[in-house]
């Protein structure tokens, strides 16, 4: 299997090394439009055959020119390029992965990742397959929602929660706050409107509303978590098999920094067009904002603390109502140590390339456009926990 591989990042430069260990992939093809991030290192050459081409993947016509003779595309670009990529993937012909999806392109439209999945019938009908948003939260979590829905006889709700500690080195950064992946892409979904799904339809909700105290497992313990807009809520009532009366999603950060961003919006300074001028130039008031904080690929060597996604399912077994909890927790140091990123970055690529491993195996329900839970949570757990990986799991009655 050729695989390539859009947008060589944070993510998908982790990718890369997990795609170059991994004997069911003979080839790989590297798209960036940085000749830097382009390049493959010579470790990298030796370990696989690996071409390298400089494009911006909005370059529609160009870009299936180059994936010819590929059997898959990931897209590990941001969101905004998705539908267009897989436009381009129907023309090449080849199967389709991407990481996570956008909000909608124009107010009050259909969230991204529903867009996408309206594109099942001319995949199906290509026979090519596309697997949307495998990462670790999208991706990941979706299967462990799947695989506590699976135990349940009918499924009260779904509760996705993912949050994390962070320490710095003093003098490293004066932010109180550290995005664990893409600043642009943290940003982007932070200002969504986000949405649950109640009784039956999404509900949409004010902007990082909903604040709970969540108690994720040690070492993170208790954290402030807010609603933002996220594809499982749209995609697990559509396809756990059976009815579910509530999804929500809720991540940890900072208090500070969420009232700041709803003032922010109030104010109209994080619109797209607000600009202001920088050194000559005139730059989106939201790109100087989300620049204030650091890169978290300079400073992943140094990171400490621990990545956590806990997913709580309940529901009624045999006629018990029971809470079935998963967690999946990554020191920062321990992500460094291995791939020299984030446990964001290092557990997105890990999900994503798994995710190649299946549509390569045919592990699928057949040619079309999926989200991560029609996956067999046994098959992606054993590939999961192959790679030395954690993943823990309890359950508990709830009380009459």
């Amino acid at each position: 299997m050729k695989a390539a591989i859009l947008g060589i990042g944070g993510v998908g430069r982790s990718l890369a090394w997990e795609l170059i260990g991994d004997p069911r992939v003979s080839s790989l093809l590297f798209v960036d439009k940085s000749p830097e991030r382009a390049r493959a290192s010579r470790e990298m050459h030796r370990r696989k055959d690996i071409e390298s081409r400089v494009l911006n993947v909005e370059n529609r016509t160009a870009l299936a020119r180059v994936l010819k003779g590929c059997d898959i595309v990931v897209n590990a670009t941001v969101p905004d390029h998705n539908l267009s990529i897989m436009a381009v993937a129907l023309e090449a012909g080849l199967d389709y992965l991407d990481l996570a999806a956008t909000g909608p392109r124009t107010p009050g439209g259909r969230p991204g990742i529903l867009e996408q999945l309206d594109l099942h019938v001319a995949f199906r009908d290509a026979g090519l397959t596309a697997l949307l948003s495998m990462g670790l939260d999208p991706g990941m979590s979706n299967v462990m929602a799947k695989e506590a829905a699976d135990r349940l006889d009918s499924v009260d709700s779904i509760r996705i929660r993912s949050g994390g500690t962070v320490k710095l080195p003093r003098g490293v950064t004066t932010a109180k706050f550290v995005p664990l992946y893409s600043r642009e892409a943290f940003f982007s979904d932070i200002m969504i409107r986000p949405s649950i799904w109640s009784d039956g339809s999404l509900v949409e909700q004010e902007l990082l509303s909903g604040e709970e105290t969540f108690a994720f497992p040690p070492p993170v313990g208790p954290q402030r978590t807010f609603l933002i807009s996220h594809e499982e809520v749209k995609t697990l009532p559509r396809f756990l098999g059976k009815p579910v009366r509530k999804v929500d999603f809720k991540y940890a950060i900072d208090p500070d920094l969420a009232q700041a961003l709803v003032s922010l919006e109030n104010l109209g300074l994080l619109a797209k067009e607000q600009r202001i001028r920088l050194d000559r130039r005139q730059i989106a008031f939201r790109q100087a904002f989300q620049m204030a904080f650091p890169d978290p690929l300079l400073i992943a060597a140094r990171l400490e603390g621990t990545k956590c996604v806990t997913v709580e399912v309940e529901g009624v077994v045999r006629g018990v109502h029971r809470i079935l909890r998963s967690h999946i927790a990554l020191r920062h140091r321990e992500a460094a140590r291995r791939r020299k990123t984030t446990a964001v970055y290092y557990l997105t690529s890990v999900a994503a390339a798994i995710g190649v491993a299946m549509i390569g195996e045919g592990a699928l329900p057949g040619p079309g456009v999926y989200p991560a839970e029609v996956l067999d949570p046994a098959r992606v757990f054993a590939e999961w926990e192959s790679r030395d990986l954690p993943i823990e799991r309890s359950e508990s009655v709830v009380p009459n």
